[in-house]
This record gives C-alpha cells, structure tokens and sequence, in this order.
C-alpha cells in the first residue's frame, strides 16, 4: 500500500493526527471492500480469501517507533506478552477456503475500529472547535 504516506507533520515536531486519523479510515475502508469480496465469493470454486496488510505494520514502515522501558516492572520489548495461532481453513468441495464465520468477525471488528476511528475523529474536532472559539458542538 504505497499510497499511504508518512504521518509526521512536515516540520517532523510530531504526529499529525487528523492526517493518521484520515489514513487510518481509508485503509478500514479498503479492508471492508476486500472482506466483502471473500463473503461474496463464499461459493466461487478454488477461492482463498484475501486481506490487506495490517494498519500497524504499515505504519511501522513508515513512522518506526521504538518502545524505551522507563520502568522494571513495565513490559519489555521482545517478551512473550502476545501469540498468535494460525488456524488452518478446510477447503470445501469444491476448493473454496473461504469461511463465512472468520470473515463476519473480521468484518465486525472492522466495523467497530472504523466505528472508534470517526468518534476519536469527531471529539477531537470538537476539541478544536472548543479551543478555537467556536459556539458550534459535535
């Protein structure tokens, strides 16, 4: 996803967040149009589902962040704190791999990101409004 472009303001002082706030709602956007394709090819023989790269490893890519651990007791880069499983997927009958229920709860947890994504966005344009003087309220 070349198109995503690097979130530091142009001075590099910092994050811009309404720009990340725009990028983060284009790619759940994209993602939601790529899950939608693997439930409407739920029956299309030889189909194996697709999905986009995550949010963090693009932004990884062109925004790296280094966790520094100013505390013992706090969680230290490279410890086991998370796993994941890969779960393999039983092809049907005729070779489709798609599973309805994997793809519907990627779809609602997309669903309530882009859901979070837009009231962040809106508080934090009310804030603004707040802060620049305007009787207007989100």
């Amino acid at each position: 996803m070349s198109n995503i472009t690097n979130p530091i303001t142009q001075n590099g002082s910092g994050t811009d967040l309404l720009h990340l706030a725009e990028r983060r709602m284009s790619w759940l956007q994209r993602r939601e149009s790529v899950l939608a394709g693997n439930v409407a090819n739920a029956n299309t023989p030889d189909y194996k589902p697709k999905d986009i790269t995550s949010f963090q490893d693009l932004l990884s890519t062109h925004h790296p962040v280094t966790l520094t651990r100013t505390h013992p007791n706090h969680l230290g880069e490279g410890e086991d704190t998370v796993r994941s499983y890969k779960t393999g997927t039983l092809a049907s009958l005729n070779g489709n791999q798609v599973s309805l229920e994997d793809e519907l709860v990627k779809i609602a947890a997309t669903n309530d990101q882009h859901r979070f994504a837009t009231t962040v966005y809106g508080r934090y344009m009310s804030m603004y409004s707040m802060a620049l003087g305007s009787s207007s309220s989100t």
